[in-house]
């Protein structure tokens, strides 16, 4: 994969950091992924769209505005510059037959099940990637990666899968119902949604690969091969037991193609599944998201030092650059990749706290 960026110095040596956290190593210090306030304004391209629905499918607009953000930055640590394609998360729901509807950041999902007995369309359904919502997400990519130039990476989207699929479809409350209604209907629903995503990922990933940029994507780490971020935000909503003989099978089925995975564990009430995780051989690393009003980061020592002593990495959303100190005096620096959410105030600054983390993982 690419080891030089034309806006990020040093990107052979953070692309050896990540594959060594992958592993659950350490070479010089740990991945850290940090922001510098920026110094320059705007100077993009600016368009009016008659309607939000426009401005999210312009294809040229949208790439054009990110690569005018990413230029003027100062990329420290290991944040490297990255285009994610992207309509919003449901987007694989879209491929089953759901349309989507448009704020000013963010999409959801219209759903298309509105009886349980709908679940046997979806099941016999054939994936729809001719869409416009997924020829946006591959026109983005096509037309990102034509652009960069070796300046940026090019990531893949961001792709839920098994039942965050079925919620997008069905509502996530009603899903529930017919979890207890009809429960081998909605295994089945399950399995669909599962080799839809696959044959997602595969395409995203068959694009990005061709093009040497490996795998990246909304979490910012970097692999040779392919990696992504398995999910379920659905699970939160499920008892242990539901989660282990419904929603856990189609994950191991979503993960088989992946050389490298950190689980995106989303919110106190999905604590409740670490284990399940933890169990899992092919699972590398978790991505700890325990949401706003929970925080710091070093108010969940236990739940990083589980997850290391499970032989997996963690993945650290720090709220700045204290937080970030406080976990690894705690938990130590091997096996850990952190992300700074404050951004400094100069690059001078950021380049300090990096060598206070490397005097630490060194120590």
């Amino acid at each position: 994969m690419l080891r030089e960026l034309g806006w990020k110095r040093n990107f052979g040596k953070t692309v050896d950091r990540f594959e060594a956290w992958w592993a659950g190593e350490m070479i010089d210090r740990p991945p850290v992924t940090l922001h510098v306030k920026l110094t320059r304004a705007y100077t993009g391209p600016t368009k009016s769209h008659a309607a939000i629905r426009d401005r999210w499918l312009d294809v040229e607009y949208v790439v054009e505005r990110a690569a005018a953000e990413m230029e003027p930055r100062e990329w420290v640590g290991d944040a490297f510059p990255l285009f994610n394609p992207n309509v919003g998360p449901e987007v694989t729901a879209t491929l089953l037959g759901c349309e989507l509807e448009f704020s000013e950041d963010s999409s959801w999902s219209t759903p298309v099940v509105r009886e349980a007995a709908d679940w046997e369309r979806i099941i016999a359904m054939e994936a729809d990637f001719d869409n416009p919502y997924w020829r946006t997400i591959e026109r983005m990519t096509d037309y990102a990666i034509d652009v960069s130039g070796g300046r940026f990476m090019v990531g893949m989207t961001d792709l839920h899968g098994n039942y965050d699929i079925l919620g997008a479809l069905r509502d996530p409350q009603a899903l529930c119902l017919d979890l207890m209604d009809c429960p081998q209907l909605v295994r089945r629903a399950g399995r669909k949604a599962a080799a839809v995503y696959n044959e997602a990922f595969r395409r995203s990933y068959a694009k990005v690969s061709g093009a040497g940029m490996g795998s990246t994507c909304w979490t910012p780490f970097v692999h040779d091969g392919p990696a992504y971020v398995p999910s379920s935000d659905f699970w939160c909503m499920v008892s242990r037991e539901m989660a282990r003989d419904m929603v856990l099978p189609d994950i191991v089925t979503e993960m088989q193609g992946l050389g490298r995975s950190v689980f995106h564990l989303d919110g106190p009430t999905a604590l409740q599944h670490l284990d399940l995780l933890l169990e899992m051989p092919r699972l590398n690393a978790v991505q700890w998201v325990f949401g706003a009003g929970h925080g710091p980061a070093a108010r969940w020592i236990e739940v990083y030092r589980r997850i290391l002593a499970a032989g997996k990495g963690v993945q650290v959303l720090a709220a700045d650059a204290a937080d970030v100190m406080r976990v690894l005096e705690e938990i130590g620096c091997r096996g850990v990749w952190v992300c700074v959410g404050e951004a400094f105030d100069t690059a001078g600054e950021a380049e300090s706290f990096l060598g206070q983390v490397e005097r630490m993982a060194c120590g």
